[in-house]
């Protein structure tokens, strides 16, 4: 019985020596990380692509009240980081319970519980695709639109896309 208390024994130093390296390379491999500076974002961080080629610039990219001619009431378009750690001022309820919300990022529209999900899941696809080179760059500022649709419209998150262009065009 000692001898085998000796083998788990040594088993378990090595077993420790072997975290406290990953340990040691985990923290350098950050220190060295974190000490280089950020690469500088390609201009198109600077840029909010509506769709059909028009752009807005990010400074502009501020909450907008979209007319569109089968509703009433305006639709309220939201910029909003896509990741879940994103910042997003729209957290508070739509006016009406009834409203419809949906999110518009890089031509997809996505509606309905899941939505911010769905969300999330796209955006962390995207920046898994650019790390490892599957996809074109994607940068950490890039924004989807949030649309809070009224209740008792029928525009569609294309329609209220197009009127966004057309204010911005």
């Amino acid at each position: 019985m000692p001898a085998r208390a000796t083998r788990l024994i040594n088993a378990d130093r090595a077993g420790l020596a072997a975290l406290c390296l990953l340990l040691a390379l985990s923290v350098s491999v950050r220190v060295q990380d974190y000490g280089n500076p950020a690469p500088p974002e390609p201009a198109s961080a600077a840029a909010v692509d509506l769709g059909d080629g028009v752009v807005l610039p990010r400074a502009e990219a501020v909450r907008r009240l979209v007319w569109t001619g089968t509703c009433p009431l305006p639709v309220t378009a939201d910029f909003v980081e896509p990741s879940p750690h994103g910042t997003d001022t729209s957290l508070a309820a739509p006016r009406d319970p009834n409203d419809r919300v949906v999110y518009v990022y890089r031509g997809w529209a996505l509606e309905g519980p899941r939505a911010v999900t769905q969300l999330s899941v796209l955006y962390f696809m995207r920046r898994t695709g650019a790390v490892l080179g599957i996809s074109g760059a994607a940068t950490r500022h890039e924004l989807a639109v949030k649309l809070v649709v009224p209740a008792g419209c029928d525009a569609s998150p294309e329609d209220a896309m197009a009127a966004l262009r057309r204010i911005r065009g």
